[in-house]
């Protein structure tokens, strides 16, 4: 069947994807609550389950219970913490010398670079670890 516009193409369309349609089965609709943002309140539907606390069959406090992304945040600020040290360690002996000795100066930088570095790496192990469980086959 030679089609000369888009119009005719899409009537087409409709026609042959309608009749494949079977009018017996009614329309499945949505059943229990919809997912809406990054948090979704599961059920345990058996006792012997295990909550994410650990636990079997406790029940969930979210507020008490610290996420990954909590953990991931803290350890982060942690980083930037050393490294906000380190720069008003530097800069406190750039503009005051006697205000801070040379070996304080050292030891922040060294926290600071250990810190960042233990980061890069663990990142890196993360991004490898996801890597490897998309490309898995």
């Amino acid at each position: 069947m030679a089609v000369s516009t888009m119009d005719n193409l899409i009537q087409y369309m409709n026609i042959t994807s309608n009749s494949f349609k079977n009018p017996e089965q009614p329309a499945l609709a949505p059943q229990g609550m919809l997912a809406r943002g990054d948090k979704i309140k599961l059920e345990t539907a058996d006792p012997r389950h295990f909550v994410s606390a650990g636990v079997l069959g406790a029940e969930e406090d979210s507020q008490t219970t610290p996420t990954f992304e909590d953990a991931m945040l803290q350890a982060l600020n942690g980083v930037n913490d050393l490294q906000n040290e380190s720069s008003d360690a530097i800069e406190a002996m750039l503009t005051d010398p006697d205000s801070i000795d040379a070996h304080e100066v050292t030891l922040a930088m060294a926290k600071a670079n250990m810190s960042l570095n233990i980061t890069r790496t663990i990142l890196d192990r993360v991004v490898r670890a996801w890597r490897d469980l998309i490309n898995t086959r």
